[in-house]
């Protein structure tokens, strides 16, 4: 009888976790308009003159993705002084090429290249800190080479980030999403991001959760040499999120926004892009803690898997005429047509199709196996591969 109690109550808390999510999606409580940068946002009027912006992107391997990249920077609407500035990071497919090409075109545009990164240094973060060398603006907008502009993006971004009084800001772009793996997977990692960092305290100076996008972080130029530059993050792999970190814990004021009216941004295009990437990310993203990763993971598999299992069991059980408890049997039920309810609202309000809701515990089973494939690899000293190198290989040391 305590076994039936047991099971009947953790039943209970899984579905009332899933009526909390579905009650914060439908409140506004994870996506509140002050925070919001839609498409349909009307920009913040900017203070006197417009300062001069900086856009800075690190490029690696990029042929498929630059050029549309730039050519929304160059195309932005903004009324002060803009250049662009790009690092080539010794590119061997074609983006040195596409880069001449643009930069002969128009004068706003600035290719450098790069260098290997030195002891201590992460590929990207000493490409970043090469690049913003070369920048002359007020303030320096740091954006992936897979990143595409809104046309508005700037004036939205910028002039929400001083409107809050804000000088380092972030925001989560449009993630474009094709591919049956693209929606079963990333749609579901971005859902599980944003849920389980509500803005409201990631916004709030106070609170010790923190979060940004490294497709897209904003500094005043003060506030970024104030923090100490990509110097300060140079061995991380998550170095938006330790720039987030450093900026609360130097009483920067830092804001992070919805944004698809900002940008939107095509990660991964194949299942092997999505293993890769997500292993180079989802260990660090826990502290390179196996006790976080296992706690995690598990509470992942009894919410989102557990009650396909346990639906599943009892049906087949009643299938074949053998004693089912009805009561399991209803909550799994309901529990379960939540779990999709749930998954397909928060599909409609991110701005994806939600034709896909049916293949969730597909996308979980991928991402738990990503968080202890990601663990596996970086404590076992193999590292995770991203671009042609091995960006962690074991737990790295503290920067200097």
């Amino acid at each position: 009888m305590h076994v039936f109690w047991i099971q009947l109550a953790g039943l209970v808390l899984v579905l009332l976790i899933w009526l909390r999510s579905l009650y914060n999606l439908l409140t506004d409580f994870d996506i509140p308009p002050q925070f919001t940068l839609d498409t349909d946002t009307a920009p913040d009027p900017l203070p006197g003159h417009a300062p001069s912006l900086s856009v800075i992107i690190p490029a690696r391997n990029e042929a498929d993705n630059i050029e549309a990249c730039v050519r929304s920077v160059l195309a932005l609407d903004w009324p002060g002084p803009l250049e662009v500035v790009v690092l080539d990071d010794r590119s061997t497919d074609g983006t040195s090429q596409i880069l001449d090409r643009l930069a002969a075109a128009d004068r706003r545009l600035k290719v450098f290249v790069g260098a290997d990164p030195p002891a201590g240094w992460l590929g990207k973060p000493h490409a970043l800190h090469l690049a913003q060398q070369h920048a002359t603006g007020d303030w320096l907008w740091f954006i992936d080479a897979d990143v595409t502009l809104d046309p508005l993006g700037a004036r939205r971004l910028l002039g929400r980030t001083i409107a809050q009084g804000a000088e380092m800001s972030s925001a989560l772009g449009h993630l474009v999403v094709e591919s049956f793996w693209e929606r079963a997977v990333q749609t579901r990692v971005g859902a599980l991001i944003a849920g389980g960092n509500p803005l409201v305290e990631v916004n709030d100076p106070l609170h010790e959760r923190v979060l940004a996008n490294g497709q897209c972080l904003l500094f005043k130029r003060e506030a970024y040499q104030r923090l100490g530059g990509h110097e300060a993050i140079k061995g991380s792999v998550l170095d938006d999120v330790d720039f987030a970190r450093l900026a609360k814990s130097n009483d920067v004021p830092f804001r992070l926004y919805f944004g698809p009216g900002v940008f939107k941004c095509r990660m991964y295009k194949t299942f092997a892009e999505i293993w890769q990437g997500w292993t180079k990310n989802l260990f660090p993203a826990l502290s390179y803690s196996i006790g976080d990763t296992l706690f995690v993971t598990a509470v992942l598999a009894a919410v989102s898997l557990l009650p396909f299992v346990l639906l599943t069991k009892n049906l087949i059980l009643f299938g074949l005429g053998q004693p089912v408890e009805m009561w399991f049997l209803g909550i799994e039920a309901v529990t379960v047509l939540l779990i999709f309810i749930v998954d397909a609202v928060g599909h409609k309000v991110r701005g994806y199709k939600w034709g896909l809701w049916w293949s969730f515990p597909i996308g979980m089973t991928v991402i738990i196996g990503l968080f202890w494939n990601s663990a596996w690899r970086i404590t076992s000293g193999r590292g995770a591969v991203w671009k042609g190198r091995v960006v962690e290989a074991g737990r790295p040391k503290a920067p200097d």
